[in-house]
This record gives C-alpha cells, structure tokens and sequence, in this order.
C-alpha cells in the first residue's frame, strides 16, 4: 500500500511543498455582537466572523481585513481600517462604548407618538456634528400627526434638513431613499417611532435579512443591543439601530459641548471670554441671544443638561 502524503508536508516524487501563507482580504462589518458578527467581503455574500486577540474591537461600518481559519469556517478578522468617524456613548459604567462607524449621515426619527424625546434628538444632532457626519431630522406618522410642531421647525431654523412623512401613506419615502443613495446612513429614535416600519419600506425582504444574520450570529433573532447594515433597494447602506430610552455623546472635554450645538457654536466667538461656557459668565453672547429669543430656551436647556452629564463623567474619570 503506497504511502500517503497527506498531512506530512510532501509531494510524491518531488521536494516538500511550500507552505501557502493565509490569503489576507478586506471586507465591511455588517452586524456585531461584541467579538462575533457578520462580516459582507463585497462578493455579495456574508460571512460569520471572529475578533483575533481580546484587544480589537470592531463595529457596524467598520472595513476589516480577514483571512480564513484552518478549523473554522468563521473568518478570522486580524485588522480594523482607520475609521472616519465613529459614533459613542456611556456604557453603564461611563466607559466609552463604540456603536458604530464611518457614518455620512445620522438620521434622527421623531413622531406625534410616542411623545417626542427633544432632548434625546439634540444628543443625536450634537453627536453628528461632532463626528463630521451629517444630521437629518425625520418627522414621522405625518398620517396622525400631519403638522411640524414648533420643537421640530426649530431644527429647520437652524439649518437641518428636516423630512415629514408617513410610511402606513407611503409618503416621502421617495425624497429620503434619493438621499440616502451613497455612503453609510444610520438610522436613530426612541421605540415606537416608526424605524422599522421605514426599514420594511425601504429595504427588500428587511426580516428575512435580519433573520439571516441573526442566524449566522449564533446568537438569535432577539438580540435587542445589535444594529444591522442593511443595503438599500434605491442604493447606499442603512444601519438600524435599537430604540433607546436615553443616549449621549462621548466628550471628553466639556468645552466641545457648543460645538455639537450650531445656535451656540456661531456665538461663541462674541463672548467676552475666550473659555466662555455659556452658564455663569458675564457678557455672553449666547446668553444675551437666549434673552432676545435668538436661542432656543429648551435647546439651550439641552446644552445645559449635557454640559453638566458630561462634567459628571469627567469627575469620575478623575
């Protein structure tokens, strides 16, 4: 009986075989749970994947590069790529938590009901300016509630595109898939806002897709703390992200709060002081705007609030 050659690293009749090092390629994460996910190599198909080592991290919208594992058929991802951005908030314990990256857009989604969240909406807003993405406010269910109120118009005021619509009457559904069309969008609100509604509208067989990476998650289709990349039917990519009760940015410097706010930002160049933070100072210019009724008295309520939060953070920091 001839000898095999299988496993020993020879060739019958010829000089060891040369080892093939691991073909490295690149891909983009489409769902992550923690050091698993799914991974899209941009051949059209999906890949369950695993982190190498304990110390990278990798999320929705994140370009990785993967190579194959001997004894798994999950790709092993061994790199993440610089990202262009990358939106975070406060775990439980203050530690900054990655929830996504190298957004466009940041869509904002409120409705007549549940009753509007503002000053969640603001943290959405402050977080996309800070990111360099761009913010959109979506005004949903216009079929029960049709009229923009004052709190929504305020955003228009300050130069946000704002987006009336109602997916139950097919309604601005056009205008958003048009711009939506190229880069990475992702989808923010409350519970009950309407979010997958508008995912079943614009996306092809939304919950099959969703099942699907659930299923090759291995971790179920309840997982409630994943956002899921979706490709849309008109062109560009949607990340739908959980409904949340509260959120806020990551600052790390209190001071970069009135960045994230553009009323309080363009004014803070008048102040007497260059450090002006817009509470307690004398002759500020953001405080004399607020007076005039130039400033939005609850969006000013809002950088207050978040001021204050992120000061907290900092002290435990510290």
């Amino acid at each position: 009986m001839p000898h095999s050659s299988i496993g020993t690293g020879l060739r019958p009749g010829g000089p060891p075989a040369v080892k093939q090092p691991a073909t490295h390629a690149s891909g983009r994460i489409i769902a992550s749970y923690g050091r698993r996910g799914v991974l899209d190599p941009g051949d059209g198909t999906k890949r369950r994947y695993v982190l190498k080592g304990r110390r990278l991290k990798a999320v929705c919208g994140d370009l990785v590069e993967w190579t194959e594992q001997k004894d798994s058929p999950d790709a092993l991802v061994t790199a993440v790529s610089e990202r262009s951005n990358a939106l975070e908030r406060p775990d439980s314990s203050g530690k900054p938590e990655l929830i996504a990256a190298n957004l466009t857009r940041l869509l904002v989604m409120l409705a007549p009901a549940p009753e509007p969240d503002y000053f969640m909406a603001d943290r959405y807003l402050c977080s996309a300016e800070l990111m360099g993405a761009t913010g959109l406010v979506i005004w949903n269910k216009t079929d029960i509630g049709p009229d923009i109120p004052e709190q929504v118009a305020t955003y228009e005021g300050l130069g946000y595109d704002v987006l009336a619509m109602s997916c139950k009457l097919n309604e601005g559904l056009s205008q958003l898939e048009n711009i939506l069309v190229d880069g990475i969008n992702m989808l923010a609100g409350q519970s009950g806002v309407g979010k997958s509604s508008l995912i079943n509208a614009l996306v092809a067989d939304a919950d099959a897709a969703i099942g699907e990476l659930s299923e090759a998650s291995g971790e179920g289709r309840h997982t409630t703390t994943a956002s899921y990349m979706h490709e849309l039917k008109a062109g560009g990519q949607l990340i739908d992200s959980p409904g949340v009760r509260e959120f806020a940015p990551v600052i790390r410097d209190v001071q970069k709060v009135q960045a994230g706010f553009r009323e309080i930002g363009r004014l803070a160049n008048q102040c007497k002081f260059h450090n002006c933070q817009h509470l307690r100072e004398p002759d500020c210019a953001v405080k004399a705007a607020l007076e005039q009724g130039k400033v939005s008295l609850r969006r000013y309520e809002s950088y207050k609030r978040l001021c204050n939060s992120v000061t907290m953070l900092l002290k435990q920091d510290h």
